[in-house]
């Protein structure tokens, strides 16, 4: 992305709208109020029996319930629940921003071949595999279902959401891992940026909590595993517990986020209302270890986000961290904000929202890039829930409650298995 993410550099960026799909809500309105109320969406469910999976505590989305009337072609065919957050996040998204999905383009409307669809996931459609898998090992054919494969390939939550939306310019999938939709976000930037769109859709969608996916995390041993006596054995929602010190691994959850991105002039000349400004992003990789974060690394992606922002430390009042719960992310995740913020860590709110939401892979850099925004908009943080002091980590954690805070910038990072890393900075704007 090198020096196209400087924000001299082609005009600035706006975030226009948000949408999220997730297990506190299928909105990103209900999503929001159930964070800052301190509500946890993790529990136990009887979907996922222990005689087939290693851990049947995660967030899975309850209320949702797709709407094939509100689908064209043969999306509602597509048995893939990441598919549906993600149209469902998208719509949100797109109506938040004042826009209308098919639009016939007319002066003051967008053009559909400058709109982007950069939307990503880290495993797409692993729940229509297995259930595939599982249907044929009963049959006497080889035949499998023809939505099989379109339901597989990770571009078709993007393909869709075009589709619905009746837009026409670059589609793109980032498939990173965690930072997947973080990834989107900075790609729709880039773009806008070099003129090339005038309005990026940008997120990410997920839904992987199937038996493979569940059992392959917790072999190794990313999953949450209390010891015996663990408080998550009574209340299911301790369970994810960001930079605690009795942290014991990540929830998996599911669910999807989206934001809209509009260059200044698309704003100008289509009256869009912009919750906050884009103001810079920074993408690299470890290039360390399949799994294990590199702490210099992320601290270098951290402080390339903060270069490319021109503001000082002191600027960004609020980080939205990765946050897994896991004993070395949180810590080597801590380190790297010590070491970017210096003095200012002391005035830094940190806070993960993993917590109440858990972790939806690929989708949970999207969710907490919108949560982040709103943050912004409403000078309000939401809470890092079940939090323990750690005396390794010593920052604001803002624990338990969440806390008004006067926001003028917030960043929000996310790092991923295979070492990729993104940050992204957010502007608050001006009355």
């Amino acid at each position: 992305m090198g020096d196209q993410a400087g924000r001299g550099q082609g005009g600035r960026v706006f975030v226009v709208g948000l949408g999220a799909v997730t297990c506190l809500g299928s909105t990103l309105e209900e999503t929001w109020a159930g964070l800052i109320a301190g509500r946890s969406g993790l529990k136990r469910h009887e979907s996922m029996p222990r005689d087939r999976f290693l851990q049947d505590i995660a967030g899975v989305v309850e209320t949702f319930q797709p709407g094939p009337a509100e689908m064209i072609g043969e999306a509602a065919k597509l048995e893939v629940r990441s598919i549906h957050f993600a149209l469902e996040a998208a719509r949100e998204a797109w109506r938040d921003a004042g826009l209308h999905e098919r639009q016939t383009p007319s002066r003051d409307s967008f053009d559909p071949d400058r709109v982007g669809v950069l939307v990503g996931s880290a495993l797409g459609g692993m729940d229509l595999f297995e259930n595939e898998v599982a249907k044929a090992a009963k049959r006497t054919t080889l035949a499998v279902s023809p939505y099989l494969i379109p339901g597989l390939i990770i571009n078709q939550e993007a393909g869709q959401i075009a589709r619905q939306l009746g837009v026409f310019g670059p589609g793109f999938a980032p498939a990173n891992a965690c930072a997947s939709g973080g990834h989107a976000v900075a790609l729709g930037g880039m773009m806008i940026r070099a003129g090339e769109i005038d309005l990026a859709l940008c997120g990410a969608s997920e839904s992987a909590l199937t038996p493979m996916i569940v059992n392959g995390f917790a072999t190794m041993k990313a999953l949450y595993a209390g010891k015996p006596g663990d408080r998550a054995e009574s209340d299911p929602s301790q369970a994810s517990r960001p930079f605690s010190g009795d942290r014991a691994g990540f929830v998996l959850a599911e669910g999807a986020g989206m934001i809209v991105l509009a260059s200044e002039t698309a704003v100008e000349r289509m009256g869009l209302r912009p919750h906050a400004e884009l103001l810079a992003w920074a993408v690299n990789s470890d290039g360390h270890h399949m799994a294990m974060p590199h702490g210099a690394r992320i601290e270098a992606c951290l402080r390339t986000a903060l270069d490319r922002s021109g503001l000082e430390p002191e600027a960004i009042g609020h980080y939205n961290a990765h946050g897994t719960s896991t004993k070395v992310n949180d810590r080597v995740e801590t380190q790297a904000i010590k070491a970017v913020f210096g003095s200012a860590v002391s005035n830094l709110a940190v806070a993960s929202i993993k917590g109440a939401l858990g972790h939806a892979l690929g989708a949970a850099s999207a969710i907490e890039a919108a949560v982040a925004v709103r943050s912004l908009s409403q000078g309000i943080v939401p809470p890092t829930l079940n939090y323990q002091p750690d005396p390794e980590l010593d920052l604001d954690f803002v624990p338990h409650q969440a806390r008004r805070i006067d926001l003028s910038a917030v960043m929000s990072a996310s790092f991923g298995f295979g070492g990729t890393n993104n940050a992204l900075i957010f502007g608050r704007i001006a009355s």
